[in-house]
């Protein structure tokens, strides 16, 4: 197959924007954060749970992306070649539109859901208040670990897969670099999230991603989508 480095370049930086921007998410870390202040745990100890569901959440998330490529490449021999580089572009375009349109339609709210997430109808106060209550009434610490890992690990991000849409025309290194990308990415800023909040820097009301996470990942894709197609070679 003959990716140029443009297309790798394109769908490298849609890998890393797309991340950071999930990673941002407030149920990806406040959950943590939350949950070690009300059993009064160490940072420590809060960093290495958000750390093992982390783990657990983009773990199956990679794998299903390499799923989804594998059988891209599979389709990919039905493709004429000339054709390749311009159903990479329609591709991410396409899945672009399908995470702008609900919101340009009126619908809210995000398309991936964990058990630990929040009502996107709360506010950042009611959030932490509404998150506190249910740890506390969770039962043991083992109890509320064993849920949030099972509960991120289970819920692959489909955000995320959507990357491994268009990828399936790299070379199986250049789709573990993708993957590594993501995964490094992700829980790079979701510890570091966790850590600031913890040491009660928690004032940084990104509630507004939490609403809006669809149209920012679709005006992404379409970008990247659009720019693919300007910098063919």
């Amino acid at each position: 197959m003959g990716s140029n480095l443009p297309s790798i370049s394109a769908l490298l930086l849609a890998t890393l924007s797309i991340s950071a921007l999930h990673a941002l998410i407030p149920s990806h870390w406040l959950t943590f954060a939350l949950v070690g202040r009300a059993q009064q745990w160490s940072i420590g100890r809060t960093l290495r749970l958000a750390a093992m569901a982390g783990t657990g959440h983009l773990v199956m998330t990679v794998l299903l992306g390499l799923a989804v490529a594998t059988f891209g490449k599979a389709l990919a021999r039905a493709i004429p070649p000339q054709v390749e580089h311009l159903a990479t572009s329609l591709v991410l375009i396409l899945l672009g539109l399908y995470f702008l349109l609900p919101a340009l339609l009126g619908q809210r709210g995000c398309r991936h859901h964990h058990d630990h997430e929040y009502s996107l109808g709360e506010t950042e106060s009611e959030l932490s208040h509404g998150a506190s209550e249910r740890v506390r009434s969770a039962g043991n610490a083992p109890t509320m670990m064993g849920i949030l890992v099972m509960g991120m690990t289970l819920s692959p991000c489909l955000d995320l897969l959507a990357i491994f849409v268009p990828a399936f025309q790299l070379s199986w290194p250049m789709l573990l670099m993708v993957g590594l990308t993501m995964f490094a990415t992700t829980l790079s800023i979701m510890l570091t999230l966790v850590w600031l909040t913890m040491r009660g820097m928690d004032r940084l009301n990104l509630g507004w991603l939490e609403r809006n996470e669809g149209p920012a990942v679709g005006g992404l894709l379409i970008a990247i989508g659009v720019l693919l197609l300007v910098i063919k070679t």
